[in-house]
């Protein structure tokens, strides 16, 4: 039996098709996604209210932080079901936004109160790895309030 188990693995080594088949199975199996689709708002994000007040957006895996000049950082959890936003906060106050346009560089949210276009941030500090930090992070307010005034400016 091991002798017979020797030369199958012997005459598979030596078959073209053998490692073909293996190297496709193997690519194939690497490129499926078994995790849920790709969170298409993570990012830092930039947009004005109706007034054209500039404000910003951090987005990681499960939390939105929104940064606006006058109130400063706030929390909200949030999920994506499909092109639906749900975000909540602590009080338990739920407000569903529908994601009515999406590219790599921009956004809108719809609700019926409203609809907000985001733009895209490339920004070299993430919020959330200043938070951390309290200097890096009064550097990143620093950066905020810079890019503040100079948005509130242009509009």
């Amino acid at each position: 039996m091991k002798i017979r188990l020797q030369l199958l693995f012997k005459n598979l080594l030596f078959k073209p098709n053998f490692w073909v088949i293996g190297i496709v199975t193997a690519f194939t199996f690497s490129a499926c996604n078994f995790s849920n689709t790709k969170n298409r708002i993570q990012g830092n994000w930039y947009g004005f209210e109706e007034d054209s007040t500039y404000y910003e957006l951090y987005v990681n895996d499960s939390l939105i932080v929104l940064h606006h000049h006058e109130i400063g950082p706030i929390g909200y959890d949030y999920r994506v079901e499909e092109n639906l936003l749900v975000v909540s906060n602590e009080a338990g106050i739920e407000r569903i936004w529908r994601i009515t346009e999406d590219t790599d560089d921009s956004f809108t949210l719809t609700d019926s109160l409203e609809s907000i276009r985001y733009n895209r941030m490339e920004i070299p500090k993430d919020f959330f790895l200043s938070i951390r930090d309290s200097l890096s992070y009064s550097e990143f307010k620093k950066e905020f309030l810079k890019r503040f005034s100079k948005r509130n400016k242009s509009k």
